[in-house]
């Protein structure tokens, strides 16, 4: 059985892992990870999560942009790093992370999978991220009903 968050939810199933992918590289303090599942049913499961290694301090403009809330240090992850702007210090006792942010989306078809993958950049033009197509690509390899939609494309 695998499970997914979504938010503050918990999506559970039984199917197979299609994919994953991560825009994680050496040296990165945020980055966005996928994962591609199939349930048992022919419903898709798309994941992503939003990570972040970074906390801050309680004065920081970003606490409240991000309603973030307040950690002991000493329960901070070992590689958290502070933030560059407010550089809050270790020796503080309590600090604001950034928390992982959950996104799931379920759908009877992939069609809706690649939707969700699409960025569009300031002139309106539709693209796919390098982790996006890592995903698809790596997806496509376990399933023909994602790589038919990958792959051929009908523009009118």
């Amino acid at each position: 059985m695998f499970e997914v968050k979504d938010s503050s939810r918990t999506l559970q199933f039984n199917g197979k892992l299609l994919s994953k992918s991560s825009s994680w590289r050496k040296g990165s303090v945020r980055w966005i990870e996928f994962a591609l599942y199939k349930t048992e049913n022919g419903s898709y499961v798309l994941s992503r999560i939003g990570v972040s290694l970074i906390y801050h301090g309680a004065t920081c403009e970003k606490v409240e942009r991000y309603n973030l809330i307040d950690e002991f240090i000493e329960n901070l992850e070992k590689d958290a790093i502070p933030c560059e702007e407010c550089s809050p210090n270790r020796s503080l006792p309590i600090v604001f992370p950034e928390r992982y942010r959950y996104w799931a989306q379920v759908s009877d078809n992939p069609q809706p999978v690649l939707d969700a993958l699409y960025k569009y950049n300031e002139t309106g033009a539709r693209y796919l991220t390098y982790v996006a197509r890592e995903l698809l690509e790596a997806a496509s390899k376990n399933d023909e009903n994602i790589d038919t939609i990958y792959r051929i494309e009908t523009i009118l």
